[in-house]
């Protein structure tokens, strides 16, 4: 008998850093970013909101879909590190003022340094980003 995988899809918020690479560019150019592989432990249909360092907000929504050698090195500002990575297809970019970091803030968004890691199981959190997305 075949074993289902019961694993339900997680959310997460990682910090896009426009000084590495022009995330946004990226997302709206290609449909896509690559992100590292190593130290992200995300699976095919985890949601994965970008919260960019220029705009201090989230911008997009995406979905992970598979894994590739880096795929999106023509919006680095540096020289991209050439490395297996997660592909991240954009699902929905943000435009309001709802989800900027003061906002956030106020439904369990730790900010500061907390941003270097990749953040998930904030059900209050993602509920309310969620919520942003759907108006």
């Amino acid at each position: 008998m075949e074993k289902l995988n019961t694993r339900k899809n997680k959310q997460w918020l990682v910090f896009a850093n426009a000084n590495r690479c022009n995330h946004y560019a990226s997302l709206k150019e290609a449909g896509f970013v690559s992100w590292k592989k190593d130290r992200n432990n995300f699976q095919i249909g985890d949601i994965v909101f970008l919260f960019s360092s220029v705009e201090r907000k989230i911008i997009y929504k995406t979905i992970v879909v598979g894994e590739e050698l880096r795929a999106d090195g023509k919006y680095w500002v540096e020289k991209p590190p050439m490395h297996t990575t997660w592909r991240l297809e954009a699902v929905q970019e943000y435009t309001g003022d709802g989800l900027q970091e003061k906002h956030l803030l106020q439904h369990g968004f730790k900010g500061g340094r907390s941003l270097q890691h990749p953040m998930c199981n904030n059900p209050e959190l993602f509920d309310f980003i969620e919520s942003e997305f759907d108006k």
